[in-house]
């Protein structure tokens, strides 16, 4: 089952408390079911409601690909590129990054997960409005096929079973799934691209050797796949958000 990223779960569970349809109690426990100890800036969570916040974004950049993020300062682009993700609210500005923090002794580590505040300027959501759950598939779909085509004579395409996987994750309950009223295209969605992007990471960190030219396509290929599917990833998510904080329609 493939990992979602700490900003997704967060994106999604806060603002399904926001608005009514979790509890906040519950907000850090599921959106990090797996980590020890989380602490941090978690007084903006409660804040931003109170402000007139209702919804929780979420961006994943990479570097060359950080269109998503909010403009702010140099340090929370770079923070946030390290991290590989954040979240933000776009009426009033103002974003978090969460640090992931292995600690303990080799064979018994835990987690921790620290949150950075950040002030941001606001973001205008008309391009996520226009977004369709079958707009964002398709582009992800595509970008799969066209990078299984490049693969197949060089290796092993590594997300074979990325489909099935993804049908099993959204039928996962808690204390790892996701909000219950989301539209089942995105929750599909979500899992599918999260799947890739674990596996289009782990095959580049594997950097199988080879001859020069087919190296060089394959981390070309695997980079811009890893890219798009974090960006389909966001879009799902961002898509998912307004319509639990009712600012678009289920469609």
């Amino acid at each position: 089952m493939g990992t979602l990223p700490a900003s997704v779960r967060l994106a999604l569970w806060a603002t399904a408390a926001w608005n009514g349809a979790a509890p906040a109690a519950a907000v850090i426990k599921r959106a990090f079911p797996d980590i020890d100890d989380v602490s941090g800036d978690l007084d903006r969570l409660e804040l931003w409601p109170q402000i007139g916040e209702r919804v929780l974004l979420c961006a994943l950049p990479h570097p060359g690909h950080a269109h998503v993020m909010p403009k702010s300062s140099p340090s929370l682009m770079a923070d946030a590129l390290d991290a590989g993700e954040c979240v933000f609210v776009p009426m009033f500005g103002g974003a978090l990054v969460p640090e992931l923090i292995p600690y303990g002794p080799e064979g018994d580590r835990g987690w921790q997960a620290h949150l950075r505040a950040y002030d941001c300027a606001p973001v205008p959501i008309h391009r996520i409005e226009m977004l369709t759950s079958s707009d964002i598939e398709r582009t992800l779909t595509t970008e799969i096929r066209s990078t299984t085509t490049e693969l197949d004579d060089i290796d092993a395409v590594p997300w074979q079973h990325a489909g099935e996987r993804a049908q099993a994750s959204t039928r996962t309950s808690a204390p790892f799934g996701l909000p219950s009223g989301m539209d089942g295209r995105l929750a599909r969605v979500i899992w599918t691209a999260a799947t890739i992007s674990d596996a289009a990471e782990a095959a580049l960190e594997q950097d199988a050797a080879g001859a020069a030219a087919a190296h060089e396509l394959r981390r070309s290929a695997l980079r811009r796949l890893l890219v798009t599917a974090d960006q389909a990833l966001a879009d799902a998510t961002n898509l998912a958000a307004l319509q639990l904080a009712g600012l678009v329609p289920t469609r």
